[in-house]
């Protein structure tokens, strides 16, 4: 097992430095921006605003609604999410072949500060707690699934509580997260919380079960953008892996070769899911 495997295995995430190189960066940055830009006037997934002035995410920037008009932009984008830094970081932590399934955006809000609230995303497949349980101890090794937050502008906007991917909550956690519904999720006491600082470029990769949250205020600008993977042996079909737009021809003309074959295995993954989906 290699070092960031280790790293992710023992502590629940890992940090790439200069995952891409800062000219890269600043690319990728300003057509995130414009498409940020577009989503809020009209989100090509269903021809509306995206969003309020205090969302704080987006998905699927990789949507032919946000590209088409520009083939460096649509190269770009999809180049990056495939690249070897990334794939084999993720690939890495997984120790199997990573496969796609998503892109997001996290930026700042445009009216209200808020610190994000505690939670491991095991509570949204498992509302009861004794699944849940059953879950993380299932799921805690190996990986199934990375989220890899890349840094496209300074940002320290992501809290995580090392080695809890491996456990249920102690009571001071438990009491944060999830007691009294979640009234207290957004408290600043969580025991040994890490806020994670990055530089441009730079990744952290973190297990989603651990105990983590975002911070997003208005005075803090952040420019993040995650790409989700999974493991070829956990395919999961869902609203996040739903990109039917892998179908429209022409979508993944002039990639390179590893990079068709990258997306290709996320089209027979998924592709007839999507298909039943719209007949």
């Amino acid at each position: 097992m290699t070092e960031v495997a280790e790293s992710y295995y023992e502590n629940g995430y890992a940090i790439l430095r200069g995952l891409w190189p800062s000219d890269h960066v600043r690319r990728l940055a300003a057509s995130c921006e414009r498409i940020l830009a577009q989503w809020r006037e009209c989100n090509p997934q269903n021809g509306e605003p995206g969003g309020s002035p205090d969302a704080h995410v987006m998905r699927h920037l990789n949507h032919p609604g946000y590209l088409e008009d520009d083939d460096a932009e649509r190269l770009l984008m999809l180049e990056s999410v495939a690249s070897h830094e990334a794939v084999g970081f993720a690939s890495d932590i997984l120790q199997t072949h990573a496969c796609f399934r998503c892109t997001s955006l996290f930026f700042n809000p445009q009216q209200t500060s808020l610190d994000g609230n505690w939670h491991r995303d095991s509570q949204f497949h498992c509302p009861d707690e004794a699944d849940e349980k059953q879950l993380i101890a299932e799921r805690a090794h190996p990986a199934t699934s990375v989220q890899m937050q890349i840094a496209l502008i300074p940002s320290d906007d992501v809290e995580f509580v090392p080695g809890s991917h491996r456990r249920w909550d102690s009571d001071n956690e438990y009491s944060i997260r999830r007691a009294d519904e979640g009234a207290n999720n957004r408290s600043g006491d969580m025991p040994n919380a890490l806020r994670i600082g990055l530089d441009p470029g730079d990744a952290v990769a973190f297990n989603p079960f651990g105990l983590h949250r975002g911070r997003y205020h208005t005075d803090k600008p952040r420019l993040t953008l995650m790409l989700t993977y999974t493991a070829d042996t956990h395919p999961r079909f869902d609203h996040f892996s739903d990109q039917p737009w892998f179908d429209r021809p022409g979508y993944l003309d002039g990639l390179s070769e590893s990079a068709r074959a990258f997306y290709q295995r996320f089209v027979d993954q998924y592709g007839e899911d999507w298909r039943q989906d719209s007949r």
